[in-house]
């Protein structure tokens, strides 16, 4: 490692924050996300990456968060190799099952801190992307600088707190009363949030993650046979609900012989010998086909090939698959209370169904079969609300527009206490 690349933090500065002059017509946004792609920790989704790429009216510091189990594999350093903004990857010691919980997230602000003085860095405003994990490093520095905060909403990870830790329930509500704005990537876990934060929808800003910009394909692209696809990493098979899809495909099979599945994804092989396993006690094993890992443009290519695409996860965060395929002009099925749930409202673009329910999904899938092109019809007719709402540049304008709203009536409520 190049001793240029760390960042060595050897004692907390004092009070305050750090004075240097920033510019108003480029802010400072300050990212605490443990989601982000950096030069020192394992593949992650390239979600706040693309939030942070596309959004050039913002000067973007990072701070990439990675629990680390081992106290002295803990590391602080800047990322050399970074396109956007500046990039620092954290690696903070913190216990299992989230003991300590707070005591952790409260170091990691202490160093945050330290780190900001020493390279002289003066955010504006502080976006924490979970609100109940890095949410606590963000309220604690933005109380300690003085500055706005934001925080996104990522149902996965919210529930290990909200679920699971009641007693952290008084400081999530206090967390969420002080945040500024909650953007919200999982909109299925309103409604569970606001039996702890009940004014918390006030404050909601729905933010889908960004997708790479997808072709349509022609509406009247419809295979004959009821192809569908599959596309996740296998490793985590059961969260995504495949193996409740092979047993709903057996079903669907008893009505549509000539259906077929192909999957996409990483796996390792021990669980190709699970899922195989479960696909020759289904009878399904002639009708799936595992084609592994493929170039991320060759997926996308070949979406408009299938009928849907076949997803029924669970507890999912957002599913940013589910969008390339609506974006690609294919239909969806996914699971109601989560993942892409709350963002579709009134479309209809794909089946909802009921976690774990096999008949249901099987249900689904013979709709999707029957009306193939009834289905890729509707979707390609909405394609404009689908635009709107998950295109890119949409979003890109409406949180750009949310962060300088803020810090205009920052900067007005400031002046009228100086006035």
């Amino acid at each position: 490692m190049n001793d240029s690349s760390r960042v060595q933090v050897l004692k907390l500065p004092s009070m305050g924050k750090p004075a240097i002059p920033t510019r108003l017509d480029r802010p400072v946004i300050l990212h605490l996300s443990a989601d982000y792609p950096d030069s020192f920790r394992n593949r992650t989704t390239l979600a706040v990456r693309n939030l942070v790429a596309a959004s050039p009216d913002f000067e973007h510091v990072v701070v990439s968060l990675k629990r680390q189990a081992i106290p002295w594999s803990t590391y602080l350093r800047k990322d050399p190799r970074v396109s956007v903004g500046r990039v620092f990857a954290f690696g903070y010691w913190g216990l299992p099952l989230g003991i300590g919980h707070f005591a952790s997230m409260a170091l990691v602000a202490h160093r945050i801190h330290a780190l900001l003085a020493q390279e002289q860095i003066a955010p504006q405003v502080i976006h924490a992307h979970k609100l109940c994990f890095e949410g606590i490093v963000g309220w604690l520095l933005a109380r300690r600088l003085g500055v706005p905060f934001v925080t996104s909403l990522r149902g996965e990870a919210e529930t290990k707190i909200i679920r699971f830790k009641p007693s952290y329930r008084p400081l999530i509500k206090r967390i969420a009363r002080d945040a500024r704005i909650v953007f919200a990537v999982s909109m299925w876990f309103i409604p569970e949030l606001k039996q702890t934060v009940p004014y918390i929808e006030e404050k909601i800003r729905p933010l889908p993650n960004l997708v790479p910009a997808t072709l349509a394909a022609n509406e009247m692209r419809v295979p004959v046979a009821p192809r569908f696809v599959s596309v996740l990493d296998l490793n985590v098979y059961r969260k995504k609900g495949f193996h409740w899809l092979i047993s709903a495909l057996a079903l669907a099979a008893k009505k549509h012989p000539d259906v077929t599945l192909d999957v996409f994804g990483w796996s390792n092989e021990r669980v190709d010998r699970e899922i195989r396993k479960l696909a020759r006690a289904a009878g399904c094993t002639n009708r799936i086909r595992f084609r592994g890992v493929r170039p991320h443009a060759q997926i996308i290519g070949e979406l408009p090939e299938y009928v849907a695409l076949l997803l029924p996860s669970v507890n999912e965060t957002f599913g940013m698959v589910y969008l390339e395929a609506l974006l690609a002009g294919v239909p969806v099925l996914y699971t109601r209370g989560t993942g892409i749930d709350g963002h579709l409202d009134g479309l209809r673009v794909g089946v909802g169904v009921t976690a774990g329910a096999v008949e249901e999904i099987a249900a689904a899938i013979d709709d999707l079969s029957c009306n193939a092109a009834q289905w890729r019809d509707a979707v390609w007719r909405q394609r404009p609300d689908l635009i709107s709402r998950f295109g890119q540049e949409g979003i890109v304008a409406r949180y750009t527009n949310d962060i300088r709203s803020l810090l205009k009536r920052d900067r007005a409520t400031a002046a009228e206490r100086m006035a």
